[in-house]
């Protein structure tokens, strides 16, 4: 499942219709295991599927969160949901790469051979 984040409020539709009470949206780092607990509102539910509003923090979107994290749907008692998730983020934060901008007068210089020994 790929999530875009662009917002600091986003829908996320899950396939289990069991959520209820107090939940929370955990992601977790495959490579450090460190969490970032998210609130979770349920905004629409039926037979079929539960939609859940998360909360990301201000400046989510603009730190390097790019990447796959392993999700956890959960409340105070019961686990609903273990997944894995797909982040992307826009612009996905600053990288500090200069960017080389060509001009004309260096695009196609050609290179002379002032030296060239005869073996």
């Amino acid at each position: 499942m790929t999530l875009y984040v662009n917002d600091q409020f986003k829908i996320f539709s899950s396939n289990n219709t069991a959520i209820t009470g107090n939940v929370v949206f955990i992601l977790t780092g495959q490579f450090s295991r460190t969490d970032t607990v998210l609130p979770a509102t349920i905004t629409f539910e039926n037979s079929r599927y539960t939609e859940l509003q998360l909360e990301f923090p201000v400046n989510f979107k603009n730190e390097h969160k790019n990447g796959v994290y392993y999700y956890t749907i959960q409340n105070d008692t019961d686990v609903f949901e273990k997944g894995l998730v797909k982040l992307i983020t826009e612009p996905g934060g600053d990288n500090g790469a200069v960017e080389y901008i060509s001009t004309p007068q260096t695009e196609n210089r050609e290179s002379v051979v002032y030296y060239r020994p005869e073996y």
